[in-house]
């Protein structure tokens, strides 16, 4: 087969009168839009439910039904093998709607999210300032990475919507874009429209994709980037003409540019994936030497796969890789030299707990699903998705190796690198591990894709047993599949909080959102001095209102800066950390009397370092706090206490102070 060119993606394939793109009938057209336009209010109805305190179940049951309704009929229609090519582009559109609908019903008003704060914010000052990269109180490594921010900004002056309705339009469109990245990214490296298709369905199955890439945050914009640069690189190396081959890199080599000043991690991980494929074609050649012809024989597996033609530029991919690294080299040394400091730890402790767990010592591991109101047949399924993902794959793999001398390097190191995939699964029980884990697995994914779309192609002949099922069920049964397979990848990735509201939870990133925390950040915002923005302890739940809505900047504390022990101790704050506390000019005690009522949701009230992590905070130390000469309520709500400090008071007594 020859390899597929940009020309070819423009031209549609088969024509429109033959039988192989027949298209579909204008009722079955309209009922999939129905289907998505009847789903959508029914995942609204679960949100309503279980905000309302239904019971998990109920919830849970409805969320899927609708959610399902919506997506499985568009689905079919996409990967149908006799759909048109303006039905499969118009129905993967639709299906990028759908799964964007879910996060944009969670929360369309304003942010949520931990780091949709922490970019509302930014924005927001990137608006009011006129200049990019203002310090960011939430995330400050954010500041480094101004992509997000400056094209909100851009968005916003075109369309006139506020920052939050212009980065979920932003959003909105890189979603979007996702889907037909894949979709090119299948048809160039498995040579049909239909693989591209199947690629693109196998892909929006990624835990990531519901929720997660769906936030208004610096990956969700930038994921979209990381498979357009694999897309068009792949382009590169197959298009005949000098010209337009130039034209393809230098559209590479631009996206990623916008890449490396947007987002650290999505940087790292397509350097990573070009690193990777420059391998492959450099080392493809010396193991095909090695290859022993296949002699004569019985047909085995794989004999019949129409394997696209090489690449016949495959140059291209160390040059698009030389730039990637040249740039990413240039931002970290110029402009974002935190970022190393800031990724290390994750990587070293990660590796360091699996090590433990490995090794028996279950201190340091994680209970999947933990604290979860999550039901059962939910969490089955969970388990359940990479056991089926991975069966399809290791039937997509004996394909390939038995046709491997056919296959391009950069399809062969493509799917290599779905395969890492699998192995970063163990890292979900490492607690350092368990975010970058998921976090990978929307690009991984990428390769996951194209090993499932050739299985699909190319599926295996049933064992013996099963022969005798009618060929017409087994597409039904690949539909039930899916649907297994999307279940339980949205199930193992965010939290019941983060995809339901709920009532109050005290210690959650979501349900311990309140109005008086942002009353209170809002006046705190206002008492701005000559010294710059407010500076407090608070702790990290109602920290995130006061940096969101009153841009205050909220200690963190750590073992070398125990800021929490001004609440959750007994005893007055020791001469170091009141040093500390004063140079940093941190002025201002904000506390939550819901500390007391219950244990935090996520286990800690001022992260790693708190003295009281799993436990509730004693109501006696925080009523202390009306009662020490240092500290001075000047503003209270029903649950909000906020006190001003003088540190210079520590190691007296309330009757000495004059």
């Amino acid at each position: 087969m020859d390899a597929v060119t940009a020309g070819d993606l423009v031209r549609a394939p088969g024509g429109t009168g033959t039988t192989a793109a027949r298209g579909v009938r204008t009722s079955a057209r309209v009922a999939v839009v129905l289907a998505a336009a009847a789903g959508i209010p029914v995942v609204g109805l679960a949100y309503r439910l279980s905000g309302s305190g239904a019971c998990a179940q109920l919830y849970y049951a409805v969320f899927w039904a609708g959610l399902l309704l919506a997506a499985l009929p568009v689905t079919v229609l996409v990967v149908r093998a006799g759909t048109h090519r303006r039905d499969r582009v118009l129905g993967l559109a639709l299906l990028a709607l759908v799964t964007a609908a879910p996060k944009y019903l969670r929360n369309p008003a304003g942010p949520l999210y931990h780091d949709e704060y922490a970019h509302w914010r930014e924005a927001l000052d990137v608006l009011a300032g006129g200049a990019l990269r203002p310090p960011n109180a939430i995330i400050p490594i954010a500041a480094d990475y101004p992509g997000t921010s400056a094209l909100t900004a851009l968005v916003h002056a075109l369309s006139g919507l506020d920052v939050w309705g212009s980065g979920l339009l932003l959003v909105l469109s890189a979603h979007v874009l996702a889907f037909f990245a894949v979709l090119v990214l299948g048809q160039v490296h498995l040579g049909s429209a239909r693989a591209g298709a199947v690629s693109a369905v196998v892909y929006s199955l990624n835990s990531s994709v519901l929720y997660f890439d769906t936030q208004y945050a610096y990956e969700s914009v930038t994921m979209p980037w990381f498979l357009w640069v694999l897309a068009l690189t792949s382009l590169a190396a197959r298009e005949p003409r000098p010209g337009a081959r130039r034209g393809l890199v230098a559209g590479a080599v631009l996206v990623a540019a916008a890449t490396v000043v947007t987002h650290h991690l999505t940087t790292l991980s397509l350097a990573g994936v070009l690193l990777l494929v420059t391998l492959g074609q450099a080392v493809r050649p010396r193991l095909l030497g090695r290859t022993r012809p296949r002699g004569a024989g019985a047909p085995g597996p794989g004999d019949d796969v129409v394997v696209p033609a090489p690449a016949a530029h495959p140059r291209v991919w160390p040059v698009v890789t030389a730039a990637v690294l040249g740039l990413a080299g240039l931002w970290v040394g110029l402009a974002a030299r935190a970022t190393l400091g800031y990724l290390s730890p994750y990587a070293g402790s990660s590796v360091t707990q699996l090590g433990d767990i490995a090794s028996g010592d279950g201190r340091t591991g994680r209970r999947l699903l933990a604290a979860s109101s999550q039901p059962l047949w939910e969490r089955g399924l969970s388990g359940l998705a990479p056991l089926l993902v991975g069966l399809v794959c290791l039937w997509a793999v004996l394909l390939v190796r038995r046709t491997r001398t056919r296959w391009s390097g950069d399809t062969l190191a493509l799917m290599v690198f779905g395969l890492v995939y699998f192995p970063s699964v163990a890292f979900i029980l490492a607690p350092m591990g368990a975010e970058g884990a998921r976090r990978s697995w929307a690009f991984t994914y990428a390769g996951v894709a194209l090993l499932v779309a050739l299985a699909v192609a190319h599926p295996p002949r049933a064992p013996g047993p099963l022969r005798r099922v009618p060929a017409r069920w087994w597409p039904r049964l690949g539909v039930l599949a899916l649907a297994a397979v999307m279940v339980g990848n949205v199930g193992a990735g965010l939290n019941d909080p983060y995809r339901f509201p709920g009532p109050f939870t005290w210690g959650s990133d979501t349900n311990s959102a309140s109005a008086e925390a942002r009353t209170v950040a809002e006046q705190l915002g206002i008492a701005v001095g000559p010294d710059g923005p407010v500076r407090a302890v608070a702790d990290r739940y109602t920290g995130l209102a006061l940096s969101a809505y009153g841009g205050v900047y909220v200690a963190t504390p750590s073992t070398g800066f125990p800021a929490a022990d001004l609440a959750q101790t007994d005893r007055d704050p020791e001469p170091d950390l009141v040093r500390q506390l004063v140079e940093s000019r941190y002025d201002y005690l904000v506390v939550d009397t819901r500390m007391a009522d219950a244990p935090a949701f996520n286990g800690d009230n001022y992260g790693d370092a708190d003295p009281l992590s799993g436990r509730a905070t004693p109501r006696a130390f925080l009523e202390r706090l009306d009662t020490v000469p240092w500290a001075s309520r000047v503003m209270s709500t029903d649950h909000l206490r906020v006190y001003r400090l003088d540190l210079s008071r520590v190691g007296r007594t309330l009757g000495t102070v004059p």
